[in-house]
């Protein structure tokens, strides 16, 4: 009673059992009745039955997690297929068949635009779409959805051209939301434009502490009949069967809901024969003083350098080792004892480790021993820095199976430099490992032959089936479905070690932030698994897997 009391209006709604017995939804109002003077004597009460409402509501969100799993998954299979076969991955195609394969695989595409578009006005309605503002330059955001959108329609020959008029102006954006914006004006752009024209994206200054984004074609501008609906949902100028242009007839009321979103405002000009311009308009940003860079309050991330175990019980010992390695192009963690090693090694993937004979009074021999018996790093390259190194050696005899060197202390760092050189040099030989998590065989199969031949692929189709694979291999990469049979593919995330990559590739759209902990966020027919597959080789050749490079921090 308490909000009454001061005023205020309340509206609930709240399960409910009515006369005849059923049972559902009510919408109820409470509001305060006040006298001539203005007291608050007593409260109207107002109830309706939204029963109905609700079921539809909950029928509208089942339709949309049907669209969005059951139609993501195997649409993005058909595309990936078509994909590679146009290709010609699997061969030759004779003309007749490449020709039906490139219209089957046209359409696909067509049939993805429509899904994601009906499901994106969805959510912007409904208020479910997250938006992450920050501060930035525009300027990076327009470069981006530019080349992303050059070979639309390649075959018409359409220019696009950036005019920056307000070089290095920012406002608050969400980059994924304004590039889907740009994304839909370009393809409309070139849509309508004649063949070997050109399209203008123009940024500049408008009117107060505004920026304005000009998406400018040269095509038949717009009917005068359809202006006063073209940012209606599914209107299009041609609406009947035989047009010639594609679309959804969704993709201008998306760009006018994502501007009001970010605070902005969407409107064009057209001239019949001539050509038509959208503008969004924003609120320019300034900044008043510079960031600190680094900023002081982020933690320290990963540096994304293959990383060396240092297996050394002397402080002094292990921090001349730890600088070697840094000199070389290496992370290092230091285990002073065997439990610790052994605890490391479960949790972080090493290229190699450094092995002291006598480790805080254990046998290092035995470490050695375990490490080869274990289903996990046993066959992780070993350099044996030791004042016994001689006397190790002949103990071993024929078991130092995977030891690179034997290096006495104090360490030359010539000989440790070829040691590292050498496991570089066969680590080079070997295919990366990757652990694609997905239930469905056709999404395995496509992504498979799209990665090809030059990495070593698991597949696991349940959350039991993936924890043994990474209990029994350490991976280079994981792609990842959330959707699993037996629960969600997040939970893998903790049984990861920290230097494993991880793509999420899941018909779920994901908002929420996972940190450092996922590399990317790529949803089913939204991106293709040709798209992932350049992602995965990215990924792989980046400074996280090539120690000579030092990644910023």
């Amino acid at each position: 009673m308490g909000a009454l009391e001061a005023g205020q209006t309340l509206r609930i709604d709240q399960p409910a059992l009515f006369p005849d017995g059923r049972q559902g939804w009510l919408y109820t109002l409470k509001a305060p009745f006040r006298d001539e003077a203005g007291k608050i004597v007593g409260v109207i009460t107002y109830n309706r039955d939204i029963t109905e409402q609700k079921r539809t509501a909950q029928l509208k969100n089942d339709f949309i997690s049907t669209v969005s799993h059951e139609l993501r998954t195997p649409l993005t299979s058909i595309r990936g297929s078509l994909g590679l076969i146009a290709a010609g991955v699997a061969g030759e195609l004779p003309p007749k068949a490449a020709n039906l394969v490139n219209i089957a695989h046209t359409n696909s595409e067509r049939l993805v635009l429509l899904i994601n578009d009906i499901l994106d006005m969805e959510k912007i309605e409904s208020g479910v779409i997250t938006f992450k503002i920050k501060q930035m330059p525009v300027r990076q955001v327009l470069e981006q959805a530019i080349a992303a959108s050059s070979n639309y329609m390649a075959d018409s020959r359409i220019r696009i051209v950036l005019i920056d008029d307000a070089p290095r102006a920012e406002a608050n954006i969400d980059p994924d939301r304004l590039h889907q914006v740009m994304a839909n004006l370009l393809s409309n752009a070139i849509k309508f434009s004649h063949a070997d024209g050109t399209v203008t994206v123009k940024f500049q200054r408008h009117d107060h502490d505004m920026l304005r984004i000009s998406v400018m074609d040269q095509g038949a501008g717009i009917p005068e009949a359809f202006r006063s609906r073209i940012f209606g949902k599914f209107e299009q100028a041609d609406a009947s069967s035989t047009r010639k242009i594609g679309g959804t007839g969704l993709g201008l009321s998306i760009v006018k809901a994502i501007t009001e979103k970010l605070g902005g405002a969407v409107s064009f000009e057209t001239e019949e024969g001539k050509g038509t311009s959208f503008h969004v308009d924003l609120a320019e940003v300034r900044r008043h003083q510079p960031r600190p860079y680094p900023p002081p309050h982020l933690k320290r991330k990963p540096d994304g350098r293959l990383r060396v175990l240092i297996c050394e019980d002397e402080t002094d010992v292990a921090a001349v080792i730890a600088a070697l390695l840094d000199a070389e192009g290496f992370s290092s963690d230091v285990a002073p004892d065997i439990a610790t090693a052994k605890a490391l090694l479960r949790s972080r993937e090493y290229v190699a480790l450094t092995l002291d004979i006598k480790l805080a009074g254990e046998s290092g021999i035995k470490l050695f021993h375990d490490i080869r018996a274990s289903p996990v790093n046993s066959d992780i390259s070993v350099i044996v820095i030791s004042a016994v190194a001689d006397e190790a050696r002949r103990s071993l005899n024929g078991s130092a199976v995977g030891i690179v060197d034997w290096l006495e202390k104090p360490v030359d760092s010539k000989r440790l430099h070829a040691a590292l050189a050498k496991i570089l040099a066969g680590r080079t030989e070997q295919r990366p490992k990757i652990l694609h998590v997905e239930d469905d065989e056709g999404v395995l199969a496509v992504m498979s032959e799209g990665l090809g031949s030059g990495v070593s692929i698991t597949s696991a189709k349940t959350l039991k089936d993936a924890r043994e694979a990474i209990a029994q291999h350490l991976f280079d990469l994981v792609i990842l479905d959330i959707a699993l049979p037996d629960g969600s593919g997040l939970d893998l995330l903790v049984d990861l070690p920290l230097e494993t990559g991880v793509i999420v590739f899941s018909a779920a759209e994901l908002d929420q932030k996972l940190g450092d902990r996922v590399q990317a966020i790529m949803t089913k027919t939204r991106a293709s698994e040709i798209d992932v597959a350049k992602l995965v080789r990215s990924m792989l050749v980046s400074p996280r897997t090539q120690p000579a490079a030092h990644a910023e921090e």
